[in-house]
């Protein structure tokens, strides 16, 4: 009985915040005078500088990503030159983020099952590389409120927010806290199972 009446309160407070959110977004809309333009696309699991290895993918590529919003999931751990790749499964060295960039991209989440990889240098490397070439990104942070806070983009046509976050199998100790680098993880319990 009292997982059920706990589920049904989950789910209320669910109803209650997704409410929140339409009638907010329903008192915030207004007609703009520029149209924004967004481009969405999935997981970016890039590996290398791809500009290196395939010269011609950014001419390919490119003209795809249009728009004043270009969003992508940065599915890696950045690895920095002297560091042992013994710990990461998906790892990748900051000029990652150049060719991304080169692309097009503009947006990025950057919590996902692979942010962790490599522990909190993956954390704080991954940060460094986003932060020193002017990335709006989230969901990673060095505290669980930088984790969880909003990435901002600017553009000529309008602010777009970002708050990004990764669910399951995020590897233990992942999980940012208010000392500990980490991903900005959601963890649901129903029916008494996480």
């Amino acid at each position: 009985m009292e997982t059920s009446s706990g589920f049904k309160r989950t789910r209320l407070a669910l109803a209650a915040s997704s409410l929140a959110f339409v009638s907010a977004v329903g008192f915030a809309a207004w007609p703009q005078s520029t149209p924004l333009s967004v481009t969405l696309t999935g997981q970016s699991m890039i590996r290398a500088d791809i500009r290196v290895h395939t010269p011609t993918a950014v001419a390919t590529i490119s003209p795809l990503l249009k728009g004043d919003v270009v969003f992508t999931n940065f599915e890696a751990a950045v690895i920095e030159k002297r560091q042992s790749t013994h710990d990461g499964r998906f790892l990748t060295p900051p000029e990652a983020f150049d060719a991304l960039q080169a692309f097009g991209f503009n947006l990025m989440a950057l919590s996902d099952n692979h942010a962790f990889d490599l522990k909190a240098p993956g954390i704080q490397n991954t940060l460094r590389a986003v932060k020193s070439r002017n990335l709006a990104h989230a969901g990673i942070g060095n505290t669980l409120e930088e984790a969880a806070a909003p990435g901002y983009l600017h553009t000529p046509q309008g602010t777009v927010a970002l708050v990004a976050m990764a669910s399951g199998l995020i590897d233990e100790g992942g999980l940012a806290t208010a000392t500990r680098p980490g991903v900005n993880e959601l963890r649901i319990e129903a029916g008494g199972k996480p």
